[in-house]
């Protein structure tokens, strides 16, 4: 009789800690299923997140290359030396250019701006804009960006008039994955030889700012045009200014019946100083005044 007690007794623990293992069990399988659940269930827009005021947590950018090669139509030989030679445009050029940052509300209507800011640049080929994952409030946001591809050598040979013309030269419009755009090019005519230089950043020192630079020598006289300019680059910018300005010192020709009749030399300058302010976006509308001030010189 004792030692029946004693085995029922050492029986009974392990009679209690089994439905509680269950109950344990239990808890964690409809965990998982709920975390399961959330992860595969669908995201909301970015119009239901605005209406929930929810805030923009990490913003990740994904800057593809020209060719995805997961896609075997576009796997192969060709499309792989391509994203080999090409140098992606670089996660902060289109970090820098975004509409939006982690901390603010989400804004569709600056979303939707950023994504057709983006695709005006002559080196991205596509844009995207998602929400990735969405907690507590805080949703993050991913953008992924598509390359083109941006080197552009160009030669050519016309006959127009008995005269001919032929033209060589080399643009890259992202320069090493910056933005940056330059460009030379040569132009051989029956008169001369004419070269033609120009390059261009639209993020000076990581700003909204943008500078451009040319300069052109003939065979009958040179010129060059340089521009330092803050646009309006957003519809809710609030104000722009900038500074331009050319020169040119030419041999102009006359003739007649194709005889040379008479030349003089034209010197040409010019400087314009502007500068603009905008209440900014109100809506749907932007109104933006602007006033400036032009310098010309023409001898």
């Amino acid at each position: 009789m004792i030692s029946a007690c004693r085995e029922l007794s050492w029986m009974r623990p392990g009679i209690l800690m089994r439905p509680i293992a269950a109950l344990l069990f239990a808890c964690i399988w409809l965990l998982m299923q709920q975390a399961v659940a959330q992860n595969t269930a669908p995201l909301p827009s970015f119009e239901q997140l605005e209406a929930e005021g929810a805030v923009i947590g990490e913003v990740r950018i994904d800057n593809q290359n020209i060719f995805d090669l997961n896609d075997p139509k576009e796997n192969n030989l060709l499309f792989r030396l391509a994203n080999t030679l090409h140098i992606r445009t670089r996660p902060s050029v289109i970090r820098r250019a975004l509409l939006f940052k982690s901390g603010e509300p989400v804004s569709v209507q600056l979303i939707e701006e950023t994504e057709r800011l983006l695709r005006d640049n002559n080196y991205l080929y596509d844009v995207k804009i998602r929400p990735l994952a969405y907690q507590d409030g805080v949703v993050d946001i991913e953008v992924t960006t598509r390359d083109t591809w941006t080197l552009d050598l160009g030669l050519g040979f016309t006959r127009k008039g008995g005269d001919n013309e032929t033209k060589y030269g080399l643009e890259e419009y992202n320069l090493l994955g910056t933005g940056i755009g330059i460009g030379w090019q040569r132009t051989i005519i029956d008169e001369g030889t004419t070269d033609q230089f120009e390059f261009q950043i639209d993020q000076l020192f990581g700003t909204r700012t943008r500078l451009g630079y040319s300069y052109e020598e003939r065979h009958d006289g040179k010129g060059q045009f340089a521009s330092l300019v803050r646009p309006f680059y957003a519809l809710d910018a609030r104000w722009a200014a900038g500074v331009k300005g050319s020169t040119a010192d030419r041999l102009i020709s006359s003739y007649t019946d194709g005889v040379l009749t008479g030349q003089y030399r034209q010197d040409r300058d010019l400087v314009n100083v502007f500068g603009g302010w905008s209440k900014g976006l109100i809506d749907g509308w932007t109104r933006r005044y602007s006033a400036g001030l032009d310098y010309l010189k023409d001898d």
